[in-house]
């Protein structure tokens, strides 16, 4: 009886090991059968163009957003999972206090413009007087060298004959001057003039007179040469001018350097002034958090009201123009991949929405496939990687994300 059990038992054992294994057979066989219709769906044809099939998940590198200060955060613009411009402010921590520094900043430098301004207008103006006073001075100076130069020189013969000719007129002039008393006596013995008439006559004739002797001092000097007396008076003359035009020189320059000098710092304080402003202007700039990029925002850390120290992250943007799509395509299929093509892009969430994308890389290795990336060719021992960029994946498309994509070859 116990031999009868052990038969059935081992018979069981059988049909049960034949089973497994035609189990085992049947499913080698589906999967294959599997794999080489997906294959036959790697490459497909459509009215819009042959592309090529293929699955992937969207990457990025986020980027974690810090305040460049620290302080009260006084107002949060956006909250998480919005899109973001490049520049867009996210957040603003207080800035009164920069803010006061920067509006007195900006009146010091008004005032130092204003300095600038009104130290130019001193230098023009005192430019112009500087410049009459000088040319005064010089030509007083040449003058009376001139003067001292003709001394020296003595007189010409055109001076000589004037010299006699003056002379000449002041005696006949005297004649007649002498001629004109002497009647002028008898007419007033007779009372036919009166004593005043008399006193004038008199009067004019001692005029004659002087200018006789006048004349010929003249006449005598211009014959002889100049004496040491009239040679020391002009060179003492023309040695005042010159001391007097190279004082006003030395003083009008020593002015015009001191008002140079306060130009100079009215400009480095100016200088000064503006760089306190673009200091502050640019501390004033870090009191607004905003994106480097476009993109979304995946996580916010802050709120209304805290205080934020410096470097501590506030926010988490993943750049929505930085996204690219890692897929796999095949040894067999990689040479109709290239550089530029386009590709369109599917998602699970919206599969009624294609979205735009290229091909900005190909990997030049190849590679087994990847455990954790399902292919459109499962039966295919190695790979290669190529990566696409989302044109426009309009905030919708997400890291993280398994999308379909068909990069068109024809």
């Amino acid at each position: 009886m116990s031999k009868i059990k052990e038969l059935v038992k081992s018979k069981r054992k059988i049909f049960i090991l034949s089973a497994l294994i035609l189990l085992a057979l049947s499913s080698i066989f589906i999967f294959n059968g599997f794999q080489t219709t997906a294959k036959t769906k790697t490459i497909v044809t459509t009215k819009d163009g042959t592309f090529i099939e293929a699955s992937g998940v969207v990457e990025n590198n986020p980027i974690n957003l810090s305040s460049e200060i620290s302080g009260v955060i006084t107002n949060v613009m956006v909250k998480e999972g919005d899109l973001v411009k490049r520049g867009q402010i996210i957040a603003e921590v207080d800035n009164s206090s920069i803010k006061n520094q920067y509006e007195q900043a900006l009146d010091n430098l008004d005032v130092a413009k204003k300095n600038i301004e009104v130290s130019q207008k001193s230098i023009k103006s005192y430019q112009n007087v500087y410049s009459d006073s000088k040319n005064q001075a010089k030509s007083a100076y040449n003058f009376a060298n001139d003067e001292y130069q003709n001394v020296l020189e003595g007189a010409s013969t055109d001076e000589v004959k004037q010299a006699q000719e003056a002379y000449n007129q002041a005696l006949i002039n005297l004649k007649y001057m002498e001629n004109n008393l002497n009647a002028s006596k008898t007419l007033l013995t007779s009372g036919k003039i009166t004593q005043m008439n008399y006193d004038e006559i008199k009067k004019n004739y001692n005029l004659a007179v002087s200018q006789v002797n006048t004349a010929s001092a003249k006449l005598d000097q211009v014959k002889t040469g100049p004496s040491s007396a009239n040679v020391k008076a002009a060179k003492d003359k023309m040695s005042q001018a010159k001391a007097a035009y190279e004082l006003s020189v030395s003083n009008g320059d020593m002015q015009l350097k001191q008002l140079e000098n306060q130009y100079e710092m009215a400009k480095l304080k100016y200088d000064q002034a503006q760089t306190i402003v673009n200091q502050l202007k640019k501390e004033l700039s870090k009191t607004e958090i905003k994106s480097p990029t476009d993109g979304i925002i995946n996580l916010l850390t802050i709120n209304k009201g805290e205080f934020t120290p410096l470097g501590k992250p506030v926010a988490e943007i993943s750049g929505t123009n930085d996204m690219e799509i890692k897929v796999y395509v095949s040894e067999a299929n990689i040479g109709h991949i290239k550089v530029g093509q386009e590709a369109n892009i599917h998602i699970d969430s919206t599969s009624e929405e294609t979205f735009k994308g290229k091909v900005i890389r190909i990997s030049s290795n190849a590679e087994f496939t990847p455990k954790n990336i399902q292919t459109k060719e499962e039966r295919v021992n190695t790979v290669f990687e190529v990566r696409l960029q989302i044109l426009d994946s309009k905030g919708v498309i997400k890291p993280g994300m398994p999308v379909d994509v068909n990069i068109k070859i024809n």
